[in-house]
């Protein structure tokens, strides 16, 4: 069980409140209110459930997971994490580019003021309309089989445009410990395809100018993230060398994890930052290096996001049943999905939830955090410790800048929409 009240405000370590932006043995800063400040946003926002985003908090992320990138990559990141238009607008002058795989997305990151020339269009099944669209804004795509390869070839000589095609190669997940066995997906080309994905792409209007190697998400372990953008690479210069293609950007993936519930292992960023021995990537490319001048790129959700975002709720009821306490919220999964038992599940541990200005903040007792939604399912937190609350109460979830609204079945029993506020 994890939780305590809220207190003091700025920015502190999920895993050890006590501990620096950056301890090697905790997790990603999560967003902390003064009780005052959460009612200030909570009238802003017009009431709750509210997430509430704050921009310190993805600066500091942001430096945090670039230092643990390859050294001199560029940063990108996904919009599929969160793509709220206030959040991608703070975030355009902090990264690099933008990884997006849909229309409303790409708008999204045009609006914000990215350039076109750093934006990726992915996803692994992309229609014709997508195809025309994201060459008509000048964006690179990714190609994933030899059918998309002449799906981009044939509508770049329909609008008469050129374009950049980065292939996505089928790289198997690793284990999440060193040693364990890789894990099978249905992303990017297989290596069989390879040779008629690059006949293709040669014969059309458009240019093979990259290599997406996306290797997975959520991984903690340094030594495992840090072997795989070795692998992603050196696949890359060996595929450069086999196919004689002279490569402008390379993806390696991110793959750092945003740990939010408490039995989540935690990120070893000492690991992830260090330049010793051992099997970590070594300088960026160079001129004549096996690249090229290659731009290496490093992609990032959640572990810039997450921990920029906490959820503020009301309570709306507090009850007893057979001895367990529950505390009923505004908040549901149909607005924090990733909350629910369908996702985080009573052995993936219970996320931080906080009462904001309790009136007897040391007296702690269990307590089952559950939504107004009529579903068993509709369960946030499970037997957390929390002081006594009262209806009118508020309660801070922290860590939730991911996978909230966009992610939550938001239409499910029709009722309304979470509100989203940028500070």
């Amino acid at each position: 069980m994890r939780t305590e009240p809220a207190s003091g405000a700025g920015l502190a370590s999920a895993a050890a409140p006590a501990a620096g932006l950056g301890d090697p043995v905790g997790m990603l800063p999560t967003v902390e209110l003064a009780p005052h400040q959460a009612r200030l946003l909570m009238h802003r926002a017009g009431g709750t459930p509210v997430y509430a985003y704050s921009r310190a908090a993805l600066r500091q992320a942001v430096d945090l997971v670039r230092a643990a990138s390859v050294p001199d990559a560029e940063i990108y990141y996904s919009l599929k994490a969160n793509p709220h238009p206030g959040v991608v607008t703070a975030l355009a002058s902090l990264v690099d580019g933008f990884d997006v795989c849909s229309l409303g997305e790409l708008e999204t990151a045009l609006n914000a003021g990215m350039p076109p020339e750093k934006l990726l269009f992915t996803g692994p099944a992309k229609s014709a309309g997508e195809a025309a669209a994201a060459l008509a804004g000048g964006v690179a795509v990714t190609v994933e089989s030899p059918r998309q390869a002449a799906l981009f070839a044939e509508t770049a000589r329909r609008l008469g445009v050129g374009g950049r095609a980065v292939v996505r190669v089928n790289t198997p997940y690793p284990g999440r410990t060193s040693g364990a066995a890789p894990s099978p997906n249905q992303f990017g080309v297989s290596a069989g395809d390879t040779a008629e994905v690059v006949r293709v792409l040669r014969a059309s209007p458009l240019s093979l100018s990259g290599l997406q190697l996306f290797w997975g998400s959520q991984y903690s372990d340094a030594e495992v993230i840090r072997a795989a953008r070795n692998a992603a690479l050196d696949r890359a210069a060996s595929l450069a060398d086999e196919f004689g293609l002279k490569l402008a950007f390379v993806s390696v993936g991110g793959g750092i994890a945003m740990p939010w519930c408490d039995r989540d292992p935690a990120v070893d960023w000492e690991g992830l930052r260090s330049d010793g021995p051992g099997p970590g990537p070594g300088p960026g490319p160079t001129a004549d290096g096996p690249l090229g001048p290659a731009t290496v790129v490093c992609e990032y959700g959640r572990s810039i996001v997450g921990p920029a975002g906490v959820l503020l709720t009301s309570v709306l009821d507090v009850k007893t049943v057979d001895s367990r306490r529950y505390v009923l919220v505004d908040a549901g999964m149909n607005h924090v999905m990733i909350a629910s038992r369908l996702v985080a599940g009573a052995g993936r541990g219970e996320p931080l939830v906080r009462a904001v200005d309790p009136k007897d903040p040391g007296a702690l007792s269990p307590a089952v955090v559950t939504g107004p939604l009529c579903s068993q399912l509709d369960v946030l937190a499970q037997d957390v410790l929390l002081p006594a609350v009262d209806v009118g109460d508020a309660l801070m979830f922290s860590g939730v800048g991911a996978y909230g609204p966009t992610f939550s079945p938001s239409a499910f029993l029709s009722r309304d929409e979470v509100k989203e506020i940028v500070f």
